[in-house]
């Protein structure tokens, strides 16, 4: 029995309507409100511009028909084996006694926020996917998506496939915690639906 698609929702949106632009193209952008007070500010001041020109993260814009509805910020990153099961990631290259490899390569979802008025119509797992063909998409090597998920965002996290990693190390006892989806796991989804 296939697993179920993490992607799969009951859309109120016509995906062929939504659009993206990079930040860095557009420019400043004022007024977004998704109800997380630190998402709407990094939009909303010169935060992301700061975060752009230090090269720490590529922020995209997501229109529907031409409205700003969301946005999300990635970056290249890892995950380091001791906070995953690392045999079922990594397979045979752990070995006993000596770690081969010792981190995952990731694309880390630094944020991800949509518009009020524009929650729970399925343009979040959109998203999710659109970054997960991102990272599939690319010439090197990317396992995992990882996002530090605040507490009211980690049942979205699970829905979409996201496991909790290990409370090890600088998890113990943090707010947000690090979340992390296995690319393998949903690559024929991705495929299948021919991509971002």
């Amino acid at each position: 029995m296939a697993p179920p698609n993490p992607f799969a929702h009951s859309l109120s949106v016509d995906p062929d309507l939504l659009s993206y632009e990079q930040f860095r193209e557009r420019g400043q952008v004022r007024r977004f409100s998704c109800g997380h007070p630190s998402l709407d500010a990094f939009l909303n001041t010169s935060e992301v511009e700061e975060y752009e020109q230090e090269n720490l993260g590529r922020t995209s814009l997501v229109f529907y028909n031409g409205e700003l509805v969301a946005y999300y910020t990635i970056s290249s990153d890892g995950l380091r084996l001791e906070y995953i099961a690392a045999k079922k990631v990594a397979g045979s290259h752990v070995k006993r006694g000596k770690e081969v490899v010792e981190t995952i390569p990731s694309l880390k979802i630094g944020r991800l926020a949509v518009q009020s008025e524009w929650q729970n119509k399925g343009i979040g797992r959109l998203l999710i996917r659109r970054i997960a063909a991102i990272a599939l998409s690319g010439d090197s090597a990317v396992r995992l998506l990882i996002v530090n998920a605040k507490s009211g965002s980690i049942q979205f996290y699970r829905e979409c496939g996201f496991r909790l990693t290990r409370e090890v190390g600088h998890e113990r006892g943090r707010r947000e915690r690090t979340m992390y989806l296995d690319l393998l796991a949903v690559e024929k989804e991705i495929q299948a639906d021919g991509g971002g």
